[in-house]
């Protein structure tokens, strides 16, 4: 018969090993989705000596958000776009979830969740979601007031990402659910039961895409970009809500470069 306390030692040795597998294979694709994961990486933030302009400097993994060349967020300008003749449709398969992972990182609201999405061919599984106030995407130099970035990755593990973004207005029906269950400081999460992610989405999803990056470090390019032309709305109270946990965590603006934002229509 195996001691109890061996066997204690070895359950959390496995489970020790679990956890960072887990936090080992979401860094390398240069992901925050749990609190051990943001706990392995250099501290960043949105101001001071943490701030963007920083970045760059606080590791040589983060090296891509002082040098990059195809860097996230940009301004869309509408008259500047490019319309694609045959534009790819985005097709989600977003359903009612239990044991979602509501985190606070440190630097946002990230939700660790599961579910489906085509582009043209090319089929994909949603890893997290999570938000920035202000929106960190311009349209026409304006920001909206928040923005939530919806994170997949394909079979050779490229990223596509879906921005939608909040105007005020009228309550957000799937925020008011989402926010009952915000963990309150860092690296807390709470494990949650939530509504269908298709009610966060416009009814219609013509968008601007573009070639990007991460907007956290390490900034890691090659993502791409379907930011929804048609915003939803949050009312000021569920805004204000965000805010006071985190006032501003958006990047600043990068340079467009040699890129061409495509228009679905």
């Amino acid at each position: 018969m195996i001691p109890q306390a061996q066997t204690q030692t070895q359950t959390q040795t496995q489970t020790r090993s679990i956890w960072l597998r887990q936090a080992l294979n979401i860094c390398m694709a240069g992901l925050i989705i749990s609190p051990l994961a943001s706990i392995a990486k250099p501290q960043y933030g949105y101001s001071g000596n943490v701030g963007p302009e920083q970045w760059g400097k606080l590791s040589p993994e983060y090296a891509k958000c002082s040098d990059g060349s195809e860097q996230a967020p940009v301004n869309i300008v509408s008259a500047a776009s490019k319309v694609i003749a045959n534009p790819l449709r985005l097709v989600t398969a977003y359903g009612p979830t239990k044991g979602d992972t509501v985190v606070n990182t440190g630097t946002t609201i990230q939700v660790n969740t599961e579910g489906k999405l085509q582009i043209g061919s090319t089929q994909y599984k949603l890893l997290q979601y999570h938000f920035h106030t202000p929106s960190e995407e311009a349209i026409n130099g304006v920001h909206y007031a928040m923005n939530v970035h919806l994170v997949h990755q394909d079979a050779a593990g490229k990223l596509a990402v879906i921005g939608v973004n909040f105007t005020e207005g009228s309550p957000n029906s799937f925020i008011s659910e989402l926010w009952k269950q915000l963990p309150s400081s860092k690296g807390q999460n709470t494990i949650s039961s939530l509504p269908s992610l298709e009610k966060v989405l416009p009814s219609k999803l013509d968008y601007y895409s573009f070639k990007g990056s991460l907007t956290t470090p390490p900034c890691s390019e090659g993502v791409s970009f379907y930011i929804l032309k048609q915003p939803v709305t949050i009312s000021p109270a569920q805004l204000a809500a965000f805010r006071k946990l985190y006032p501003m965590n958006a990047r600043p603006l990068q340079p467009l470069n040699e890129r061409v934002i495509q228009s679905s229509n």
